[in-house]
């Protein structure tokens, strides 16, 4: 496939398709990350980040919208976001949704993948939910990517760079057509080691079954490594 994964030889490699503005995302890797706390090989993990945009050429628009054009006129955005966000509150993430933007985060992403090349791609996805669940950031704005991605501890001439020209772009694209390749319809979407798929914000017993199972199907060679 186009835009493959390469790891060390001994790593598990974890995939997570993932959107900025998904509001299950942080859910899903906030549980992830208690299963993998708990996983006897957790040194050998490589966790990747891909793209997946939710809403690919959409402008910016109000979170009221699209709920509505999603799920019909006349349904309220609160009941759902204060549903999610009580969610979230469990995994002790605060969200305040209210009077967000929902759009193509095609940018965010872009970013997304220097941060991988400079090794903070951890970092910068963790500052963008941080920004867009909690702190009501802009991230279809310049200023506020640029700042975000500073403060996650990019150079800012290099992410300057980034939204100032087409760099990384192909990248998305080919993470999202290798998502539709898999048959991967929603996110999260987490991969195993290329073997093992858990979608959703699954419970944190469920994501270490799915790192035992990944692991232990592994050929012997790489195991004892």
């Amino acid at each position: 496939m186009p835009n493959k994964v390469q790891s060390t030889t001994d790593a598990l490699t974890v995939e997570i398709w993932h959107d900025v503005i998904c509001p299950v995302c942080p859910i899903g890797v906030s549980r992830f990350r208690k299963a993998l706390d708990q996983f006897a090989g957790r040194e050998r993990v490589e966790v990747v980040y891909r793209s997946y945009r939710l809403m690919p050429g959409v402008a910016p628009h109000s979170v009221d919208e699209y709920i509505a054009h999603k799920f019909g006129p006349g349904q309220k955005a609160a009941p759902i976001l204060n549903q999610v966000s009580q969610v979230a509150a469990q995994e002790g993430i605060a969200y305040d949704l209210e009077n967000t933007l929902a759009g193509d985060t095609l940018n965010a992403h872009r970013l997304l993948h220097l941060a991988r090349a400079e090794g903070k791609q951890k970092a910068l996805i963790e500052r963008f939910h941080r920004g867009y669940f909690s702190e009501h950031a802009n991230v279809f704005d310049r200023d506020a990517l640029l700042r975000l991605a500073v403060e996650a501890g990019l150079d800012e001439p290099s992410v300057a760079d980034v939204l100032d020209g087409g760099r990384f772009t192909a990248n998305v694209e080919a993470d999202q057509a290798e998502a539709h390749a898999r048959g991967i319809r929603s996110v999260p979407h987490f991969l195993f080691d290329d073997r093992v798929s858990v979608s959703g914000g699954q419970s944190p017993a469920e994501f270490l079954a799915a790192l035992n199972s990944a692991w232990a199907s592994r050929p012997a060679s790489v195991l004892h490594v």
